[in-house]
């Protein structure tokens, strides 16, 4: 494996343009965000959550981009920050849906880069009640495009974002982003610094460190993506997308996504990627050419210590924790935990340590998928030992569940079918994946009563329908399943409302869609263009988990209209309510507890009742008429920050045979339906 390394120097000390920069603040429109410029600065007003005044002044006259101060009721919180960016790029391999896919074994290497800037203009422009200031001339190896800062009024969040593009093609890629902050006041003798640096660790308890002497940066294993330190007359958290900046993984290890510095009279904060984990499949994110990719962090800030602030930024994802929503019951499906062989080794009163994972974070129920892989048991086995880890395997999910969790077993198989695949049953059923043919379909068993086996989708299918199984394709055209569903299309079993549809999950990775998961977004519009009702599922489909794992930032989840979460023997009650579409699906940060259509005729109207952390970007309602995919965008760029409300949103849509809704905010997290169809 070669690898080029570019190094573009970043200037981090002041000095002088050629001219002074003109401020171009003809798209400020009157509103909660202001600006007003000199002839050396630019400053941006508003009012935070308590009616303060903020106030960020920008150079007009630094040799790079410098946000002078940021400052609450005339008390600075920053002083003279830069922003810090480095992206790695490579080259993709298999289509930009690919997972099985490393661009670091790519015979031409990977390229890194440190942003360089060459501005020529700053602009301000209102962005419904937000502001945008905006410095062209940003150049980060083979991206380029501008460094942005974005303002949200009744808040103290700013969006700190490099909107770049590359004309290249197949490009992968990964980005580090950070603020480094003069920090004068942490000097001491020796060109030594005394700050000080605050996060969550993996096990939630709470650090407040002094940093080592040194120039680097240094990861850190923290929870909940955040990082603070003391500024000025306050504290400065900075974090991540908690879902979009999470390249999609097999694993959910927490590798440090955070960094620090503090060096010769500045702290850095920052988050970061790594380009491997020592896996063979770790496909980056996208960069399609001629796509702005939105490279973000944010910022959190304010006049107190850094718990506080941390604490405030916990509030964005709810401490990494799904909201409990009376009437609804979390599910999510999806997980390669390999319970059965160790609760055959440990004994069924073991305590896995999947599930203190799970209910960490909200999960009421989960649909684990055993013996997928080797060394989690014997699928192909012909004899009874395939029958007895079935057995077991039932056993074990039922000794950890109970009245607060569920935990449902299902496989995920690869043969017959074609692709992929999720099947469940609503009670223990046993069969074998191949038979000869001097066997029997169906025998029964002494101990086990009635035994499948099957070779052939007729008889799988078969036996599904009688045991009142489902299944559905996950990750579709990706992974194992890629090119599926789309070659059991015309299959009869595919057309079975037994056969539920497909899963959905944020793979891959492009930062310039504002939606996450598109492959799946596709996939089901296609299939409901062609006349076929399938939904969506969220499935997780990640390995081992536990407690200090980055788990939230890989996870979605479903929304089950329950009135309370079945006992073990009666989880067919949820397989049910999902097989009747009563759920939707969410990252977490929006929710989506009412949602009815009104259609008439060829139009659609959606009454939404909905709850949400981020400020909102956008919802859309998306519809098909058989041929095409459309959609309408709501801009909902008025929206503040922990928030709920009723909407009404209509849409002309001729011809529509199908519609679906969305909600997305400005950090691509969502939440959305399924399908409805027209009567």
């Amino acid at each position: 494996m070669r690898k080029l390394t570019l190094i573009i120097s970043m200037l981090w000390t002041s000095g002088s343009w050629a001219a002074t920069l003109v401020a171009d603040l003809s798209a400020v429109r009157p509103g909660p965000v202001t600006a007003n410029a000199t002839d050396t600065q630019l400053e941006v007003h508003w009012k935070d959550e308590r009616s303060r005044n903020w106030t960020a002044a920008f150079s007009l006259t630094a040799a790079v981009p410098t946000l002078s101060s940021v400052s609450v009721e005339g008390k600075r919180v920053i002083e003279r920050a830069q922003a810090f960016y480095r992206a790695e790029t490579g080259k993709r391999r298999g289509g930009w849906d690919a997972f099985f896919d490393f661009p670091p074994s790519h015979p031409d290497g990977t390229r890194s880069f440190l942003a360089e800037y060459h501005p020529k203009s700053v602009t301000a422009k209102s962005l419904g009640d937000r502001l945008v200031v905006s410095f062209d001339g940003m150049q980060l190896g083979i991206f380029s495009g501008s460094l942005r800062y974005i303002f949200y009024p009744g808040s103290r969040l700013i969006e700190q974002q490099a909107a770049l593009s590359t004309s290249q093609p197949d490009v992968a890629y990964f980005y580090d982003a950070g603020m480094r902050i003069a920090a004068e006041s942490d000097r001491r003798p020796g060109l030594v610094m005394e700050s000080h640096v605050s996060y969550f660790d993996t096990e939630g308890r709470f650090q407040t460190i002094v940093p080592e002497y040194g120039s680097e940066r240094q990861p850190v294993k923290v929870r909940y993506r955040a990082i603070a330190g003391r500024s000025g007359a306050g504290s400065v958290t900075v974090f991540a997308a908690p879902h979009q900046y999470m390249m999609a993984r097999d694993y959910t290890t927490n590798m440090g996504y955070t960094w620090y510095t503090s060096w010769r009279g500045s702290l850095a904060l920052g988050i970061r990627q790594l380009p491997d984990d020592y896996s063979p499949f770790y496909p980056w994110m996208n960069a399609p050419p001629g796509t702005e990719q939105q490279m973000r962090m944010f910022i959190s800030l304010d006049d107190r210590d850094t718990r506080p602030v941390l604490n405030d930024v916990l509030k964005y994802t709810r401490s990494d924790h799904f909201l409990k929503l009376p009437g609804y019951v979390t599910f999510a499906p999806h997980w390669h935990v390999a319970y059965t062989p160790q609760a055959e080794e440990k004994g069924f009163s073991w305590q896995p340590p999947f599930k203190a994972a799970m209910r960490a974070i909200g999960i009421d129920s989960a649909m684990i998928m055993d013996f997928h892989i080797a060394g989690e048991g014997h699928p192909r086995d012909p004899t009874e030992l395939r029958v007895k880890e079935l057995s077991d395997y039932y056993r074990a999910c039922q000794a950890q569940s109970n009245r607060d969790f569920l935990l449902i077993p299902a496989e995920e198989a690869n043969v017959i079918l074609g692709g992929h695949w999720g099947l469940v049953f609503p009670k223990p059923v046993y069969w074998h994946m191949d038979r000869r043919p001097d066997q029997p379909f169906r025998e029964t068993s002494p101990t086990y009563g009635t035994v499948y086996r099957v070779s052939n989708p007729k008889e799988l299918w078969d036996m599904v329908q009688t045991e009142h199984g489902f299944v559905y394709q996950t990750h579709p055209r990706t992974k194992g399943s890629t090119g599926y569903p789309d070659k059991i299309f015309e299959t009869d079993y595919f057309r079975d409302p037994r056969y539920w549809g497909v899963g959905w999950k944020a793979m891959p990775s492009d930062l310039s869609s504002p939606r996450l998961g598109e492959r799946s977004f596709k996939t089901i519009d296609d299939v409901n263009n062609l006349g076929m009702k399938k939904r969506l599922l969220g499935e997780v489909d990640v390995f081992q988990v536990d407690t200090t794992h980055e788990l939230y930032g890989h996870m979605n989840i479903n929304y089950v209209r329950l009135p309370s979460l079945p006992t073990f023997d009666n989880y067919n009650q949820l397989l049910d309510a999902v097989s009747k579409g009563e759920y939707f699906m969410t990252t977490g940060e929006v929710v989506l507890p009412e949602v009815t259509w009104k259609p008439a005729g060829d139009r659609i109207a959606a009454h939404v009742s909905t709850g949400y952390t981020f400020p909102l970007n956008m919802a859309e309602i998306v519809w098909g008429d058989g041929t095409r995919t459309e959609r309408k965008i709501f801009p909902l760029d008025t929206t503040r920050e922990f928030g709920s409300g009723t909407f009404d949103w209509t849409a002309e849509a001729p011809g529509w045979k199908w519609a679906r809704l969305a909600i997305w905010d400005i950090a691509g997290n969502g939440a959305f339906t399924n399908p409805v169809w027209k009567q």
